[in-house]
C-alpha cells in the first residue's frame, strides 16, 4: 500500500500515522512472504480504538524523532504456523517456539519500519522485542497517543499489526 494509498484510507489519522501504517503495510507483506513463505492480505486501517484481542502478542517499542511500539497480535495457531515455518520447526517443537517466532517476526517488521523512517528523516532506536502469551489478558496505551490497527488475513488465520505513536503527529 503506498503513502497515497493510505491516505485515501486514512481522513483522519495524522500525517505521520498514514506514513508509518504505509511502510508498516509494506514491511509486512514482504516479511511474511519472504521469512516465512506466507501470503498476508492486508484489509482497512482503523485509527481508533483499543489493540486486537490476540492469544500472542509481539510488541518492540521505538523512540529518538518519534516515540511509540509496534505490536504483532496473532493467535495461537496463527503463532504456531509462523514458528513451524520461520523456525524449521516440527509441530511439536512449534510450542517451545511460539514466543522467540513473535518476537523476531514483530523485531523484522519494527526493524524494517525503522529504516524506512530513517530515510524519511526520522531518526529512530528500537528496543528488543516483548512477547506476552495468554488468554485473558489486553494492552492498551493509556496517554495521549496515535495509533492505528493494520489487519491481515493469513489463509484462514486473522493477525493483526498495531502501532501507537506518542502525540497527535
Amino acid at each position: 500500500m503506498s503513502t497515497a494509498a493510505a491516505k485515501a484510507v486514512a481522513t483522519d489519522a495524522p500525517p505521520k500515522v498514514e506514513i508509518m501504517v504505509a511502510s508498516l503495510v509494506d514491511v509486512t507483506k514482504d516479511i511474511f512472504s519472504t521469512m516465512v513463505d506466507r501470503t498476508v492480505e492486508f484489509g482497512q486501517p482503523t485509527y481508533a480504538g483499543p489493540q486486537p484481542t490476540a492469544n500472542v502478542v509481539a510488541t518492540v517499542g521505538f523512540a529518538g524523532t518519534l516515540s511509540g511500539y509496534v505490536s504483532l497480535c496473532v493467535s495461537k495457531e496463527a503463532a504456531f504456523e509462523i514458528a513451524q515455518a520461520l523456525l524449521g520447526s516440527s509441530a511439536e517443537e512449534a510450542h517451545e517456539h511460539v514466543r522467540d517466532a513473535a518476537g523476531e517476526m514483530a523485531n523484522m517488521i519494527a526493524g524494517s519500519v525503522r529504516t524506512q523512517m530513517t530515510d524519511k528523516g526520522e531518526t529512530l532506536g528500537i528496543s528488543t522485542p516483548i512477547v506476552t502469551v495468554g488468554t485473558d489478558f489486553s494492552t492498551a496505551a493509556l496517554r495521549d497517543v496515535s495509533q492505528a490497527v493494520c489487519p491481515f488475513k493469513m489463509g484462514p488465520h486473522s493477525l493483526f499489526v498495531y502501532l501507537v505513536l506518542q502525540g497527535r503527529k
